[in-house]
């Protein structure tokens, strides 16, 4: 007698149905897809807490949702099974899944996930139709003080022209340094911690980093920097980009540049008012833009799972271009059905809005044009990263070392009064170095 198939326990965060019933649905696609049965569990809110209290517990799952962070913690701690020799041998993985990509999630000279979906990057976003009756031609501005001409002229003609007083073109998000790698890239350094000559180390309080942090004091002594930079959400900065056009620049993700556009397509105000662009920031000194990815969102098989070669079939099929479909676009019947070899969307499809936990699929394979229209100006950034002249990579998480809030909140504390002219690029530089070496974030 064949003895009952097991069922493959997953415990996921974002990926699945958007509701009870929409997961179940999803849970049969996946289970008809891999020929497997399958409980797709899908942790409703505090996912984080629920992952770690659950496998605190040595609750058996075989498929669990992490982020990079979580990986480097929990592969320390002997949790995550090794998965090397299974990615290694995978034609699927072979065939789908970028080697730099891989190259990036190596722990230890291991692996102990494989992808969830490809992450995007922060790039500089403009608004093409305010630059436009400036006369600015985007393509011409490679340096830092290319932009600050840019910024420069925007202000004097918002002022002047359109008598918006103040007129403060750009906002960075000021809380977490968070974004200000494409104007970093300059300085051909990067966020976070490194590990040089087996020393931890922060490039942006390093020497060559000064020019920039002294750029970005003269932005906001010169009134070309929103004051609520310090202050605001990011939320407040995108209603500034396109609801009120009060700033002309910022810094956000490739899939905003489209969320901008499509939130003004609705309200009338594209592409007169408002055509946001992606463009790479500053040129580095060795000739390469350098972007920062978002950290890594991973499956990981526990190192208690009762099914490690089921789970890491699912894990496959995520990396296949028929699994990015149904991760992206959704189920088929249900989110959308296929008319003459093309894609129509249901009205609960167009409410999903193409994502079901990777609205970027892993799949080099994948052509994100078979899910038809995209937002205005999301594929030309996405693009972007895709460039030879520019290198996309995550920040420094020093080997899984890193106390990133720690980190940020030491780099915005100090840094902020630098940007803010209370101190001199290298007195609030040696400060926060000499307060991540009291810390142990850097040696």
């Amino acid at each position: 007698q064949a003895k009952p198939e097991a069922e493959v326990k997953v415990l996921a965060a974002v990926t699945g149905g958007k509701d009870d019933a929409e997961n179940k649905l999803f849970e049969e696609a996946m289970e008809k897809a891999t020929g497997l049965s399958i409980s797709w569990e899908k942790v409703p809110s505090g996912y984080d807490q629920v992952l770690m209290q659950k496998l605190g517990a040595g609750e058996a799952y075989d498929l669990v949702y992490i982020n990079q962070f979580q990986m480097y913690t929990l592969a320390k701690q002997g949790a995550l099974m090794d998965l090397t020799d299974r990615i290694a041998s995978s034609s699927v993985y072979a065939q789908n899944v970028d080697p730099a990509e891989l190259e990036k999630i190596r722990f230890e000279g291991k692996f102990y996930a494989g992808f969830n979906k490809l992450e995007v990057f922060p790039l500089v976003n403009v608004n093409k139709a305010i630059t436009d009756k400036v006369g600015i031609d985007l393509d011409s501005l490679k340096t830092l003080d290319d932009y600050y001409q840019m910024l420069k002229k925007v202000k004097t003609y918002m002022e002047q022209k359109e008598g918006r007083k103040p007129y403060y073109p750009f906002y960075a998000y000021m809380p977490d340094i968070w974004d200000l790698q494409p104007w970093f890239s300059s300085a051909g350094v990067r966020r976070g911690v490194f590990f040089e000559n087996g020393k931890r180390v922060a490039p942006y309080v390093k020497a060559e980093a000064r020019p920039v942090w002294e750029w970005l004091a003269k932005l906001y002594r010169e009134g070309l920097m929103d004051p609520t930079s310090f202050t605001g959400t990011t939320g407040d900065m995108r209603k500034k980009m396109w609801q009120s056009q009060d700033i002309v620049m910022d810094v956000d993700w490739a899939a905003w540049t489209g969320l901008y556009n499509n939130n003004a397509v609705n309200a009338g105000l594209y592409p007169d008012k408002v055509n946001i662009v992606g463009l790479p920031g500053v040129l580095g000194p060795d000739g390469l833009y350098r972007l920062e990815q978002g950290g890594a969102s991973l499956w990981s098989i526990p190192s208690n799972a009762k099914n490690p070669d089921e789970a890491f079939k699912i894990l496959e099929y995520m990396a296949t271009v028929e699994g990015g479909l149904l991760l992206s676009a959704g189920i088929e019947g249900h989110d959308y059905v296929v008319k003459d070899g093309k894609l129509e969307y249901t009205e609960a499809g167009l409410a999903h809005a193409k994502d079901h936990g990777a609205p970027f699929p892993i799949s080099k394979n994948f052509d994100l044009k078979i899910l038809g229209t995209m937002n205005p100006g999301v594929l030309e950034s996405v693009a972007i990263g895709r460039r030879d002249d520019v290198e996309v990579a995550p920040m420094g998480f020093a080997n899984g070392q890193l106390d990133a809030r720690k980190f940020y909140d030491i780099m915005s504390k100090w840094m902020t009064e630098c940007v803010m002219g209370k101190l001199s690029a290298d007195a609030a530089m040696k400060g926060a170095e000499n307060e991540l070496r009291t810390n142990g974030i850097i040696d």
